[in-house]
């Protein structure tokens, strides 16, 4: 009887422990869904020339200067160049994770504007 018992008990804490799993991993992907990416990462400091290098930071540092809003700039530079979660930056801001995702895309949009301006889209 006792084998019985403990066996309920193991699939019992089993199955709290994968459903623990799962909800920890839904939990992580649902932050991935709200937070937009970019399709193409900024090779911020990932240049094997120096030369380059400087180019690429002076490129970035201008178009950072191309969006007109400083707190969309913040955002940008926090979300994108140092790898702070929305939600972070959103609680740094005191306002909410889509007030940051909206801010981003607003920048995002404000740099491509300026990207295009460059080469005559």
């Amino acid at each position: 009887m006792t084998q019985s018992v403990e066996l309920t008990d193991k699939e019992t804490f089993s199955r709290l422990l994968k459903r623990a799993a799962w909800r920890i991993q839904y939990r992580i992907k649902t932050v991935k869904n709200k937070e937009i990416e970019m399709e193409e990462s900024i090779p911020y400091g990932i240049t094997p020339n120096f030369e380059e290098e400087v180019i690429s930071k002076i490129f970035i540092e201008e178009l950072l200067n191309s969006i007109p809003n400083e707190r969309n700039r913040g955002i940008i530079r926090k979300v994108i160049l140092e790898g702070y979660t929305e939600k972070e930056v959103a609680s740094e801001l005191n306002i909410s994770q889509q007030a940051v995702n909206k801010c981003k895309r607003k920048a995002i949009e404000d740099m491509k504007k300026y990207i295009c301006h460059l080469i005559d889209c």
